[in-house]
């Protein structure tokens, strides 16, 4: 009997507690989808459908509301049951990861299978833990649902492994070479500027204001007007960076693979798979009340999530360091978070919203396209080195 006929097991006898506990009409669903999945097993096409449509989210799902449910029996052990959880969240979805998604074999299947994985997985809401004060790490920590971004990247590393793959967290760089170097210093500075240039100009009411008289009083992550938990707001940034970054690196590899025939083969995988960035934050409009995302800030976000994709794509495979593009998106995502309440009741911006965005797209875009044609001798040789098969 394998690990996962195992684990499918387990989650059934589960899926029957939080019934009896929850009395949730999901739990019902998830219980018929497992009862499903055992009574298929030998049907090996219809079971990896099911497993690849469903398992990964009744696994991560099941488990978050066990630990929910051990809390509530066990509250003076909160905080074990919380580390037994993360150490389950970097488990708990590997078997499904190599029987089902490792076994595709086609890029274009790998591809669709993943962006699947990575949103629902994404789109997962954390448990509700009672009786926490709200302005706590733990609070800010489960709120966040950083954690999601555990079985998401455990899922790249072991699938890419599973294709035929090596991952590269952290590509070698020439730091000897003092264009290299020089190249990447401004990159990032550049990156960070762009950065604070998106929010101030949003908030300008001058044309100083717009390139560098920044009043920076009006960027506090302890006083940020959407999140209150500063905790909650670090650790969503770092869930957005280590999800969607590890997400672009798998998309990246994936669309090189399937434009390999293509003399354009880099640019097309760069745009495409800026486009799959920008096109998922639509699912902001239900994830948020309207009121909370009003839909031109959604168009908003969409429209430079594909300026910034770009960059963070060029970026990516001129260094070959997934480590360093996590830890800018997250930047990026704390400098647009951390705008205070004042900042945004005080705003009489200059620029309107459709000038704001366009400015902060053409940015996004300059530089990624001055990043890739000063260096394309180092792109295609990472290039060569990420699309490596093994097999």
């Amino acid at each position: 009997m394998n690990v996962l006929k195992i684990q499918l097991y387990i989650n059934l006898v589960l899926a029957v507690l939080l019934i009896a506990r929850y009395h949730d009409i999901y739990f019902e669903v998830y219980l018929v989808i497992l009862i499903l999945s055992l009574l298929v097993r030998k049907n090996k096409k219809l079971f990896q459908l099911i497993s690849i449509i469903f398992l990964p989210v009744i696994f991560v799902d099941q488990l978050t509301y066990s630990m929910r449910l051990l809390i509530e029996i066990l509250p003076n052990m909160s905080v074990i049951i919380y580390i037994l959880y993360l150490a389950g969240l970097l488990v708990v979805i590997i078997p499904v990861t190599k029987e089902a998604y490792g076994v595709i074999k086609k890029p274009l299947f790998q591809l669709l299978a993943t962006i699947w994985f990575t949103t629902v997985i994404a789109g997962s809401s954390p448990a509700k833990l009672e009786n926490l004060e709200p302005n706590t790490l733990l609070y800010g920590l489960n709120n966040s649902a950083i954690i999601y971004g555990l079985p998401v990247f455990i899922y790249v590393y072991v699938v890419i492994r599973e294709w035929g793959y090596r991952f590269h967290f952290n590509l070698p760089f020439n730091f000897s070479n003092k264009r290299n170097v020089i190249v990447l210093i401004i990159a990032v500075v550049l990156a960070i500027w762009i950065s604070l240039f998106s929010v101030f100009s949003y908030l300008a009411r001058s044309w100083s204001e717009v390139f560098w008289n920044w009043d920076l009083s009006l960027i506090n992550p302890s006083k940020s007007y959407r999140i209150e938990n500063i905790w909650e707001l670090f650790f969503s940034c770092g869930r957005a960076g280590i999800i969607e970054e590890s997400e672009r690196y798998i998309n990246l590899l994936l669309l090189l693979a399937i434009f390999r025939k293509s003399r354009r083969r880099i640019e097309w995988a760069i745009i495409i798979s800026s486009l799959i960035f920008a096109s998922l934050h639509i699912l902001n409009v239900l994830s948020r009340p309207p009121y909370e995302t009003p839909i031109k800030d959604v168009g908003y976000q969409i429209v430079s999530a594909f300026g910034v994709g770009c960059f963070l794509a060029v970026l990516l495979l001129y260094t070959g360091k997934l480590w360093l593009t996590m830890l800018l998106h997250a930047f990026i995502d704390v400098v647009a978070f951390s705008i205070t309440s004042i900042g945004i009741i005080g705003n009489s911006a200059i620029l309107s919203f459709f000038e704001q965005t366009i400015l902060s797209l053409a940015c996004w875009l300059i530089l990624a396209v001055l990043l890739f044609i000063r260096n394309k001798d180092l792109i295609n040789h990472n290039v060569q080195i990420l699309t490596k098969n093994q097999t």
